[in-house]
């Protein structure tokens, strides 16, 4: 058998599980349906859809992790020009902004399920618990749907400043009962639980009114937060620490130590900090604490993480930061996270869910072995969900 084709047979084989994707992003701003396939560029395009359901489909998607986030508020004023949504978009307006954070992202979650319940172009199928992921990557692959995962972006989703303490983490259990798998605790602006990594690209810099171009690193978690952590692990929640400070992830760290229980966590959607030394990334022991616990380290589709160089082509990039996290915490605590739709700048030569067989294709040519490959695109994510999510039924 030819190269070329074992390479085909292996993307066909393995189970592909994205950690970190938001086709609900284009969903809740542009009405965009997920069944019908949109036209994408190589660029960022707000009215493409990287990872709609046929695209998942024709990359060889077995799961994914979608992911729902709330617009921050924060937004309207560094970028003013959205606010003329409120005129120009008053049903998502009065939908997502004029109501509690809380009661939006429901919104959000239940409008996800809705769309995959009427889609008829491609088979998918929610997954609530790990019994049902289980049951779905179960079946023949002739007839298995690509099973769809809830994850939040932000704890801005579990209330606002009115929002009493017990209340946020009553909304941690609601949402862990809905299904949702994990939270990523930080995004762009500090909540009542976290504070972030500035979050802004050069070229959205340049867009922002008055950028705030400052954010205090020694910053970590909240005492709330410290409280939203204990109950997610006391749950089975997933944690992730994608986009928080160093500090706020030495605390996460420090807080799973002391639970005396084997806490795998996640980093849904990151690059490496020796290779672009940015508070973003992670540094070589937090790579390797999170492969201690059989956690998953989940390497991020765009370039300006990766690399600290400015090109379009990433392929080349998101091999040599796989490479580099396996070399530090093992090839059992890898996996990908594309962030494909969350408005991250995709890489030219890998720009959506489609063309995902290149990445088995690039791995193969780097000389990884079948059974390395396969657990880089999901055999080890799905082993997270399996003994991490607690939701098991």
């Amino acid at each position: 058998m030819s190269a070329s084709l074992d390479w085909k047979r292996i993307h066909r084989e393995a189970t592909v599980i994205d950690l970190h994707i938001h086709p609900s992003m284009k969903q809740q701003l542009f009405n965009r349906h997920l069944g019908a396939r949109y036209f994408v560029t190589r660029t960022t395009n707000i009215l493409g859809v990287q990872s709609s359901f046929p695209r998942l489909h024709a990359g060889g998607y077995d799961a994914i992790l979608s992911v729902l986030h709330l617009p921050e508020k924060g937004v309207l004023n560094d970028f003013p020009l959205l606010k003329l949504l409120r005129i120009l978009r008053p049903d998502w307006w009065h939908k997502f902004v004029a109501v509690p954070p809380f009661q939006a992202t429901i919104r959000i979650l239940e409008e996800m399920e809705a769309e995959v319940a009427r889609t008829k172009s491609v088979p998918v199928k929610m997954a609530h618990s790990v019994k049902e992921l289980n049951a779905i990557l179960n079946q023949p692959r002739d007839i298995r749907p690509i099973a769809i995962i809830h994850a939040i972006e932000g704890a801005h989703s579990l209330g606002d400043a009115d929002t009493s303490e017990d209340d946020v983490l009553r909304n941690v259990e609601k949402y862990y009962r809905r299904g949702v798998a994990y939270i990523t605790l930080a995004h762009f602006y500090r909540n009542r639980v976290v504070n972030p990594c500035y979050p802004f690209t050069q070229q959205l810099v340049r867009l922002a009114k008055n950028p705030d171009l400052w954010r205090d690193l020694t910053l970590g978690l909240t005492d709330l937060g410290k409280r939203v952590v204990q109950r997610m692990i006391e749950l089975g929640m997933l944690i992730d620490v994608s986009h928080c400070t160093p500090p706020a992830r030495k605390e996460i760290f420090d807080l799973c130590d002391a639970s005396g229980m084997k806490v795998p966590l996640l980093a849904s959607h990151v690059g490496a900090y020796e290779i672009n030394p940015s508070p973003y990334n992670l540094h070589d022991w937090e790579i390797k604490r999170i492969a201690r616990d059989d956690g998953i380290v989940s390497v991020i589709f765009m370039n300006y993480w990766l690399m600290p160089i400015e090109t379009g082509l990433g392929l080349n990039f998101v091999s040599r930061t796989l490479d580099h996290f396996i070399k530090v915490g093992g090839e059992d605590h890898v996996g990908i996270g594309t962030d494909f739709d969350g408005f991250a700048d995709p890489p030219y030569d890998l720009h959506d869910a489609a063309q995902m067989p290149r990445l088995t294709q690039r791995l193969m040519s780097d000389g990884y072995s079948e059974e390395r490959i396969k657990k880089i695109l999901g055999g080890n994510a799905w082993r997270v969900l399996r003994e991490g999510w607690g939701k098991k039924e």
